[in-house]
């Protein structure tokens, strides 16, 4: 393949219609030739063995000259997508197509930077935020395990030490503000709150077929609830973490030593009563969703556990 020199690549940039025009430009500057369409304005270029968010960034440098922006909210993958007028690229894992990777893509920037450090052999591994830090010794691989969430399985990445322990790791994005759809957890307590609220004359339970509560309710976990929400069955156990960070190649560096992966994160939380006086304290939104036509709640109705800064003026706190 004839690789297009970048200058003449900005020359014809104008001529950009259509997707098929995106991918042209793509496959001549970066050479990617793989992609899968998601709508008729957005497609997702699929690679492997390279950093995804290098890839995103090279994307906006290239179409730049037409106002191209990364945005870590747009499209269907947790790592954003470069938005071009109405268009949208994202970057997808090649290897992963077909499976059931939802919600994996932050993650797979966590595994393949580890995994690129401890290449050559075992090193400590430090997440690091403001004055807090979490560390592992020894670590000879980082393993992915989020798929596997029977029993209340909390972790996404396993660190896999030289002495055989696996140590779990969560990982939020930076901007998360929901920690788990809670329908099944705490279905009958959100009944009981909303039957109690209307009681109270404190909010309405309208429809008949699809019900519609007003305003929508929201009641902070308890300790137990916070420890099975965010820790699950695996993390405190464990004596893992969780972590909230988008991650960049740039978050990863090695020590002057030489001996330790220096991770940057936003925040670490490893206890419950981290999370409990944090930023990201564990609500039950009962909230309206039409969709949800046999909630254990009420049709149309249901449960997200969230932080508490997805918690509006307009809802009844409880």
């Amino acid at each position: 393949m004839v690789i297009k020199s970048f200058t003449r690549f900005l020359k014809e940039a104008h001529n950009i219609q259509t997707t098929d025009d995106l991918k042209k430009k793509v496959t001549a500057v970066l050479g990617h030739d793989k992609f899968k369409d998601k709508t008729k304005t957005s497609f997702q270029v699929l690679v492997d063995g390279v950093n995804r968010m290098a890839v995103m960034k090279q994307i906006e440098s290239i179409f730049s000259s037409i106002g191209a922006k990364y945005d870590p909210n747009k499209g269907s993958s947790s790592i954003g997508a470069v938005v071009i007028g109405k268009f949208s690229i994202g970057v997808a894992p090649l290897s992963k197509q077909g499976k059931k990777s939802a919600g994996l893509d932050n993650e797979d920037t966590l595994l393949l930077q580890l995994n690129n450090f401890l290449r050559d052999g075992p090193l400590h591994v430090e997440f690091i935020t403001g004055n807090k830090s979490f560390r592992v010794e020894d670590v000879k691989h980082a393993e992915e395990v989020g798929r596997y969430t029977s029993g209340r399985r909390k972790s996404d990445v396993n660190l896999v030490t030289m002495g055989g322990l696996k140590v779990p790791i969560s990982v939020k994005k930076d901007n998360a503000e929901m920690w788990e759809s809670s329908d099944s957890y705490y279905s009958k307590k959100a009944k009981d709150v909303i039957d109690e609220q209307v009681r109270a004359g404190k909010v309405k339970l309208e429809g008949i077929a699809i019900k519609k509560v007003i305003p929508n309710i929201a009641v902070k976990a308890s300790t137990k609830e916070t420890a099975d929400t965010v820790f699950g069955s695996d993390i405190l156990k464990n004596k893992g973490a969780v972590l909230y960070k988008t991650f960049y190649s740039s978050d990863f560096s090695i020590n002057v030593s030489g001996d330790t992966i220096t991770v940057k994160v936003s925040e670490i939380y490893r206890t419950v009563a981290e999370v409990e006086r944090g930023g990201h304290a564990v609500y039950f939104l009962i909230r309206n969703d039409a969709s949800r036509k046999w909630s254990k709640i009420y049709p149309g109705i249901r449960v997200l556990a969230v932080g508490k800064s997805r918690i509006s003026r307009n809802v009844l706190v409880l």
